[in-house]
């Protein structure tokens, strides 16, 4: 193959020559021409573009594999990586993991001695996606640039929200509830519905949280924005109700909503002042919020308990909360993050630590709650392991009030998982 019809580059970088030579050949084998680096200084110094292939040697002199990623993250490269170690598959899994939390992409990892047959697979399958996805971006910058033809090069609206949009909004209710259903794992029936926060901008359109809520947290405005999600919840679940649905609404606080010790006064308040019970409702707190004061988080969620509030533990597993903090607050439901949801059908640790927080969960006589349902495999799974409820995309994605109730009565009509 020719460097004209190569769109995209594969490199090898491995300090072993005798190594970097086999796999050479072998791509070469697979009629595919790669740039071979025995030093990682001479490696960086290249032009490597998002769409390139590096075959990453992690064991290097000089700078090694993980300081190479480092440093392209850094400078905003982020080709396709295949890493490759004669260190154990943990070494391997753990580096895969840093590479994911620097946005990098990591196609695979592949333990040494390299397999001929897998290896040249591998660098086939994934040079045909990434020249794929090259192409893609070739036609639709060539189209974007005949649509610009003529356009006034001055015309360019900013995405970035201000603290000013971003207040102005509060005052004028811009903002609505969408509710994602979570159903049982061994029956189907209905358990409750997450209500999700959604701004309803007037020009932007439909403005999701993670878009605003760092905003939001950083000028302390969240309760306020709290406040709003409160009365939006309530006047939704009283339509909830008058279509004769007893349905538990899960709603988010943050860790700012969780340092106000007359929360749990204030909360009561409004749902008996709508004629609603307390025990309708779930709250869900994101465990980073276990790493505030333990003090003044117990007094607030103790008495949240006893007003008859449900409590649970959101994102469990990504942040930093001891087993002790879990065990000292009351809470009923732990929730286990989405990303190891996601990626347990094809990791084995991400499985373990699922089957971990499930059994810790009803070792601690809570329910648990797997987000970010996205298949049949996923499903069978957690059912295996004795997960109880589940939520996401498999079920449903979020919806207006108006389209969950539908929902629920045409759900007994259809057949789901």
């Amino acid at each position: 193959m020719t460097e004209s019809t190569q769109l995209c580059k594969i490199f090898i970088v491995d300090d072993d020559q005798q190594q970097a030579h086999l796999m050479h050949e072998m791509a070469k084998a697979a009629e595919l021409e790669t740039l071979v680096f025995t030093s990682s200084t001479d490696f960086l110094k290249s032009t490597i573009t998002k769409h390139d292939i590096v075959v990453l040697d992690l064991k290097m002199p000089g700078k090694d594999g993980i300081e190479i990623m480092r440093e392209l993250a850094f400078q905003n490269i982020k080709p396709y990586f295949i890493l490759v170690s004669g260190f154990d598959e943990r070494v391997l899994h753990s580096a895969k993991q840093l590479a994911e939390s620097k946005q990098l992409n990591v196609i695979s990892t592949l333990t040494k001695p390299i397999g001929a047959k897998n290896f040249i697979n591998l660098l086939n399958k994934t040079f045909i996606e990434c020249n794929l996805k090259k192409q893609q971006q070739i036609n639709i910058e060539t189209a974007t640039e005949l649509l610009n033809t003529g356009k006034d090069s001055n015309t360019n609206v900013s995405d970035v929200i201000s603290i000013e949009e971003l207040k102005l909004a509060i005052r004028n209710h811009e903002f609505i509830i969408h509710f994602q259903p979570k159903v049982s794992i061994n029956d189907l029936k209905l358990n409750g519905a997450e209500a999700l926060l959604r701004w309803q901008h007037p020009t932007r359109g439909l403005v999701l949280p993670k878009q605003f809520i760092l905003l939001a947290e950083k000028h302390n405005l969240m309760n306020l924005l709290t406040e709003e999600v409160l009365h939006l919840v309530i006047k939704d679940y009283k339509i909830i109700s008058d279509n004769n649905l007893n349905v538990m609404v899960s709603i988010n606080l943050s860790a700012q909503n969780i340092n106000d010790l007359s929360m749990p006064e204030k909360l009561e308040a409004l749902v008996k002042h709508y004629g609603i019970e307390p025990e309708s409702f779930m709250l869900e707190i994101n465990e980073s919020a276990l790493m505030n004061e333990v003090t003044e988080s117990l007094d607030i969620f103790n008495r949240l308990r006893m007003k008859g509030f449900s409590l649970s533990i959101d994102d469990f597993g990504t942040g930093y909360s001891s087993l002790v903090k879990l065990c000292q607050a009351p809470f009923t439901e732990l929730k286990i993050d989405q990303s190891f949801i996601t990626k347990m059908t094809k990791d084995k640790d991400a499985k373990a630590v699922v089957r971990i927080c499930i059994l810790l969960a009803k070792e601690l006589n809570m329910q648990t709650v797997a987000e970010g349902i996205e298949n049949k495999e996923m499903w069978d799974q957690l059912k295996q392991l004795g997960c109880d409820i589940a939520q996401g995309d498999l079920i449903s994605k979020p919806m207006p009030v108006e389209n969950f109730i539908k929902w629920v009565s045409n759900r007994a009509l259809k057949g789901y998982i």
